[in-house]
């Protein structure tokens, strides 16, 4: 039978610092990436998720669409669905 593969394992600290490291400018995300022994897509998967996590974090119950929008945009696409659907 074939072995397991093993995945190295990253704490989100680690996670954090290759990230912020691409972010700082000072050197390319390539020599980021060969320094910390990771593959650019992943370095690019954590950029956009702290990013994500970033705006989350900052924004504000104002900034959080309504839940009347919410169902308002669900409807909407529902309705666009069973118009495509005749």
């Amino acid at each position: 039978m074939s072995e397991k593969r093993k995945y190295r394992v990253f704490t989100p600290e680690q996670r954090a610092e290759t990230v912020l490291a691409g972010l700082r400018g000072d050197r390319s995300v390539r020599d980021v990436c060969r320094e910390y022994e990771i593959a650019e897509t992943l370095y690019y998967q954590w950029r956009d998720r702290l990013l994500e996590g970033g705006k989350t974090a900052l924004s504000t119950p104002r900034d959080k669409p309504s839940a009347e929008a919410l169902e308002l945009a669900e409807l909407k696409k529902k309705v666009g669905q069973l118009e495509r659907a005749l």
